[in-house]
Order: C-alpha cells, then sequence, then structure tokens
C-alpha cells in the first residue's frame, strides 16, 4: 500500500510540473488546445513570384509560429477560384478555410451565400475604408474585408527623361503630365530607340486591359465601364495615336503586368496597377520615375479594386479562420503585406502612421486619392465581367490595327453587348 501511495504522489508531482510546458503561453495554446491546427487557404491574388515568396516565407510563416499552426496556400486562378468554392458549396464537401479574392469577381461568393459573415473577426480599434462596402458587403453583412486596394500610376524608366517633350522636367511627371504629352513622349521614347518602349497589358488571358483603358477615358469625361462617350472615343483616339507612332511594346499582348519587361529593359514607360509597376519599381528604385496618373480635360482617372480576405461557409477550420481575419486586419501586418505586395494602399487608416520615407509607391497613391477621378470596378452589375473585359479588347485591337478611332457602328455594337451582359 504504501508504495502504491509513493507511485500515485510521485505522479501528480510530475503532472503538475509538466502542466506549462502543455499548456504553453498566449495565443499559440488557443489554437494548440483543442483548436484547429491547420487552415487551409485558396489564393486567386498574384503571379509575381517576389510576392509568392514573401507570403509563404514571411507572412504565412509569422502566423503559423504566432498559432503554433500550419497554413496550406493554393495558388489558383480567379475563375478556378470560383468553380472550387461552388463545387464545394454544392457537394457539402468542404475543404477550402479562407479565400482571397478581388472585387472585380467577388458577385458569385457574395450573392452565391458562400461565405460567412465575418464583422466580428476584424481586428478591434481600426478603421476601414469604405470604398468597397457595396461589394465586400450585402444586405447589412460583411462577408469580405479588403486587404489592399490600388489606383493607377505613371512609371517611366530614367533613361526615358531624355525624351521628354520640350519645356518638362522630371517633377512634371511626377507631379502628373497630360495624356498628349503621354502619347509624345511615347513616340519620341520609339524614335529615337528604334523600338516601341511604351506598354499597355494586352494578354487577353486574366484581362487588365480595361483598367487603364478606362482611365484614360474617365479623364475625358467618359464612364466605366463605357464605349460610345466622348470621353472614352478620346482614349481610343489617343490609343490609335500611339500605335501611329510605333510607341507600343512590340511583345505587349503577351503580358497582363508591365513588371518583367520593365524589369528587363524593354519597357521605359506605362500607365499602370500600382502592385505590379511597384515589384519593379522595389527591385531598382534608382531607374525609375513614379509619378501621378496623367490627366486629360477632366483632371487625372483612374479605376480601383481591392483584394479581400473572406471565410468560407461551413468551413472545417472556421475557428482558426477568424484569428487569420483579425491577423491580417492587425495594422503592422497590413502594412508589412501592402508594402511586400509592390506598396499597393492599405485598406486601414491606422496604417498611415507607419509610412517611410521608402513607401514611395503607396504615399504616389495616396497622395492620388485627393486629387483624381477614382471609379470602383462594377463587376457584380454584370453576369460576367471577364466578357466585359473582351469587349474592351475589341476596341483597343480595333484602334491599334486600324490606327483609327473606331466607327460609332462600331462601338455600338461594343456597347449593345456590354449592356446584355447587365444582371
Amino acid at each position: 500500500m504504501k508504495t502504491i501511495k509513493t507511485v500515485f504522489w510521485l505522479s501528480l508531482i510530475l503532472l503538475v510540473c509538466a502542466a506549462p510546458a502543455f499548456a504553453g503561453g498566449g495565443s499559440q495554446s488557443q489554437a494548440g488546445s483543442g483548436g484547429s491546427k491547420e487552415l487551409n487557404v485558396v489564393y486567386s491574388g498574384t503571379s509575381q513570384v517576389a510576392e509568392r515568396e514573401y507570403l509563404i516565407d514571411v507572412f504565412v510563416k509569422k502566423f503559423e509560429t504566432q498559432y503554433g499552426v500550419k497554413v496550406n496556400v493554393e495558388f489558383i486562378t480567379q475563375a478556378d477560384t470560383i468553380r472550387k468554392i461552388e463545387s464545394e458549396q454544392d457537394t457539402k464537401n468542404i475543404v477550402s478555410d479562407i479565400v482571397y479574392a478581388d472585387t472585380a469577381n467577388m458577385a458569385p461568393y457574395v450573392n452565391g451565400g458562400w461565405m460567412e459573415d465575418i464583422s466580428g473577426f476584424i481586428h478591434s480599434g481600426i478603421t476601414l475604408t469604405k470604398m468597397y462596402d457595396e461589394t465586400t458587403n450585402k444586405g447589412g453583412v460583411r462577408y469580405f474585408v479588403p486587404g489592399f486596394f490600388d489606383v493607377y500610376l505613371l512609371a517611366a524608366n530614367v533613361d526615358a527623361l531624355k525624351y521628354l517633350p520640350s519645356g518638362l522636367t522630371r517633377q512634371n511627371v511626377i507631379d502628373g503630365i497630360t495624356w498628349e504629352q503621354y502619347v509624345q513622349w511615347a513616340i519620341n521614347i520609339a524614335r529615337g530607340e528604334g523600338v516601341g518602349k511604351t506598354m499597355m497589358p494586352a494578354n487577353n488571358q486574366g484581362s487588365q486591359l480595361l483598367y487603364p483603358m478606362a482611365g484614360m477615358g474617365l479623364a475625358y469625361g467618359g464612364g466605366f465601364p463605357d464605349f460610345t462617350s466622348d470621353g472614352f472615343k478620346k482614349a481610343l483616339e489617343l490609343i490609335a495615336a500611339l500605335a501611329a507612332g510605333n510607341a507600343f511594346y512590340p511583345e505587349q499582348a503577351q503580358y497582363t503586368a508591365p513588371t518583367d519587361p520593365m524589369q528587363s529593359g524593354g519597357v521605359w514607360l506605362t500607365f499602370a496597377h500600382m502592385g505590379p509597376v511597384g515589384v519593379a519599381y522595389n527591385a531598382a528604385p534608382n531607374e525609375w520615375v513614379i509619378g501621378a496618373a496623367p490627366k486629360g480635360s477632366k483632371g487625372a482617372g483612374s479605376t480601383s479594386g481591392a483584394w479581400c480576405w473572406g471565410i468560407q461557409k461551413g468551413a472545417p477550420h472556421k475557428d482558426l479562420a477568424q484569428k487569420w481575419i483579425d491577423f491580417v486586419t492587425t495594422p503592422q501586418n497590413n502594412y508589412d503585406f501592402c508594402i511586400n505586395n509592390g506598396g499597393v494602399l492599405s485598406p486601414i487608416n491606422e496604417v498611415g502612421p507607419l509610412l517611410g520615407n521608402q513607401d514611395v509607391i503607396m504615399a504616389a497613391g495616396n497622395k492620388m486619392l485627393g486629387s483624381t477621378i477614382v471609379s470602383g470596378v462594377p463587376s457584380t452589375q454584370y453576369t460576367d465581367w471577364n466578357a466585359v473585359k473582351l469587349l474592351y479588347h475589341d476596341a483597343f485591337n480595333q484602334a491599334v490595327n486600324t490606327k483609327a478611332v473606331p466607327s460609332d457602328a462600331f462601338l455600338r455594337d461594343l456597347d449593345a453587348k456590354c449592356k446584355a451582359l447587365l444582371n
């Protein structure tokens, strides 16, 4: 009996002494103690290698370390992400927890009832932009929270400055030149270098072409989407002039973003999404000048979209997914995420004080917000936003191939096709 009692008390002492090792400390124990230990993220947000490496090696790793869990990230296209989540919802075989999607493709998730209400899991004490509430929210319920948003910026290689139209300086480029000056500059570059070095993202797979075209049209009073206004016709006139001057980068049809040809030296001048521009700029900041969107008769114009986080309805690791939403909306984490996606704009007001002198891309975008005609992406109003994108390709190709503004009949036909896609 004495031996049994001795063994009992020794076992109890050992258990008590070991308890802290099992309990751990802080948030890590919350996931490990009866909670989920794995999180599945479907990420349709980037084709940039550097951004993927940052996401996996730094951003995700920080979350894994903080909570003592494993995060699996699947990189697939926007269209495939929609099909994947729809299939999981239809079959009730739900595998994915977190969905990362852009506002241009948000309608199926929100209208399909595929997502959870995440209002209660956003980091406390922050102030979010309301620019995208009509897309991320429905019926007073928030289904997505923006991770970042964007505008379009001008980027010029320093070697292109010698071809600036007479009277213009580097500071004029930073503050914002006119679209007419942009076109003349691009033509000057082509004449001087013997090859076009300005780019619009003309690949129709995962197309991004309509966004810079829309920015041009907005600068002259056009709408978005829009095919028949005088403002959009002016944009097409400028595009036709670039084509007539052989100013376009010959291989632009291969790209949906200018990053690679900017870095290779093939592109010296572009008006593009600040994220891809930022990747090239951050790789060689002394080689680039970043400027505001060029101006038209109505001022500067730009479209703006957001990439957003949401939790799939029925997520198998919902408890950990809720922690992820808090994590990604913490100001320091969001700042790091934005900066490592090229310097895109943060949707969180409290990130502003974290900006430093090195944050040139984000600062340029923030500066534009107060003086630029900015349009959101009305994708939820259309049954197939990709089909709308391809109509812009038709307008672009017609202007480039004929080196003239397409006929009114041609543009009215595009307008009718666009209206037929409305919900």
